[in-house]
């Protein structure tokens, strides 16, 4: 068996032989032959950092190692209480940037969520459901509407099918896919004849091979490429490490011209040294480690409040010092969740409250007498749609749509008026689907 290099440059069945598989699925011998060669669907970070070298790595700070080298010296000197002091300017700077990265990092941890917890797969013919984490190259899985795609998929056979990868690609509307052949390389948001791990089905159903699985995915891809992007100094680091730099200088001169001084005194070198390492002290600016990271930590704070997530507290010196953001598009910092905004019937115009899926919202002015004529086009709408609206759970604490977003913007539409979804669709029945290939006779 061989996994293809472009599976989207081969056709179905050719990538259904190279992986040593056939439309009805894999054997029992098979799955556990290619997860052993080929591993289990899981994302994994190659950079694992224990808590301990988490906490270590706070002592790069050239400050910190300024203090914790005083400490040092003072301890050895006998100044206890002096210690004691620098030790906790220490321990708060450095606990400071351990609890925020370590807070990030839980939450960076949720984007394994972005894979589906389950997938619908074909085993020895057999439709079953199995964790996603238990795929393997070569099943033959079914995506249906509003599903997550658990892995990289050459797909076998579609209808009207299409995927939302925007958090691939970008792209904020829906892609339309086929099984047609693709005659040479393409980028990823061209290969209409893929879906691909972490996106999700918008319309349509669709039967596929796996063709990569884990880190062997696109999304596996770019987390390689992200584990290994070389860590480099933000500007506030540069600039902190430039002070300490001159800092370390200018106070190891004082302190050797003042050491000198004592001696001449007739001090003991004891004394000499303990005046020395005090006066040293005294020059280092103790409380600016503490007073930088309490101010990034605040503002790391007020960034997630509003849902932003600040993995290094450098970084927020960073962003703060951002005038121009260059982006490609704008859908690439849209929340992709479109919105009814106004309602026209007849002669009138009226204005939709709310934003996102969130169901809360009224029209604007009230309809009047038009009121049964706009529950019935959102009715209609409700009706001629495949999507669900999904209210918040505990792994999704937002209301989301599965399915085509347009579509669902209609569906929060009539929530907002008051139309109850399921009770309407209850007491209607689909003689059937309406897509834009039918045609009348």
């Amino acid at each position: 068996m061989t996994i293809p290099g472009h599976p989207y440059l081969e056709s179905a069945q050719k990538v259904l032989g190279d992986l040593d598989s056939a439309p009805g699925g894999l054997t029992d011998t098979q799955v556990a032959a290619h997860r052993a060669r080929y591993g289990s669907n899981v994302i994994v970070s190659l950079k694992k950092v224990s808590r301990l070298r988490r906490y270590l790595g706070q002592f790069k700070d050239w400050m910190i190692l300024l203090l914790l080298a005083s400490a040092v010296v003072t301890g050895v000197l006998g100044d206890i209480g002096t210690t004691v002091v620098l030790l906790v300017l220490v321990g708060i700077n450095t606990l400071i940037g351990f609890v925020q990265e370590s807070r990030a990092e839980k939450t960076m941890e949720a984007l394994g969520r972005l894979v589906a917890p389950t997938s619908e797969v074909v085993r020895a013919g057999v439709p079953v459901e199995v964790a996603s984490s238990d795929l393997v190259v070569g099943d033959v899985i079914r995506l249906t509407e509003g599903s997550s795609v658990p892995a990289d998929v050459r797909l076998v056979e579609s209808s009207a099918f299409s995927t939302n990868e925007f958090a691939l690609t970008g792209e904020s509307d829906p892609t339309c896919k086929s099984t047609q052949d693709i005659a040479h390389e393409v980028p990823v948001a061209e290969r209409h004849n893929m879906a691909y791990a972490a996106t999700t089905v918008a319309t349509g159903v669709a039967p596929g091979v796996v063709s990569a699985t884990g880190m062997g995915t696109e999304l596996g891809r770019i987390a390689r490429l992200s584990d290994s992007a070389p860590p480099t100094p933000s500007p506030l680091q540069s600039e902190m490490a430039k002070i300490a730099h001159w800092v370390t200088i200018g106070v190891g001169f004082l302190t050797v011209v003042v050491l000198a001084v004592v001696i001449q005194s007739d001090m003991s070198i004891t004394v000499a040294l303990l005046f020395a390492v005090g006066f040293a002290c005294a020059l280092i600016p103790q409380g600016l480690p503490a007073e930088v990271n309490t101010a990034l930590a605040a503002a790391a704070a007020s960034l997630a409040r509003q849902n932003v997530l600040v993995r290094k507290l450098s970084a927020v010196e960073t962003l703060g010092a951002t005038h121009v953001i260059c982006t490609d598009k704008t859908g690439t910092l849209t929340k992709n969740e479109m919105t009814v905004t106004e309602i026209v019937v007849g002669d009138a115009s009226y204005s939709l409250t709310g934003i996102g899926y969130d169901p809360t919202g009224q029209l604007v002015p009230a309809p009047g007498d038009n009121e049964s004529r706009v529950r019935a086009f959102l009715q209609v709408g409700v009706l001629a749609s495949n999507a669900r609206l999904a209210p918040p759970t505990k792994d999704a604490p937002t209301w989301r749509i599965l399915g085509d977003p347009t579509e669902g913007s209609l569906l929060v539409a009539a929530r907002k008026i008051g139309i109850d979804l399921d009770d309407l669709q209850k007491r209607t029945s689909r003689s059937a689907s309406c897509r834009s290939i039918r045609r009348a006779n």
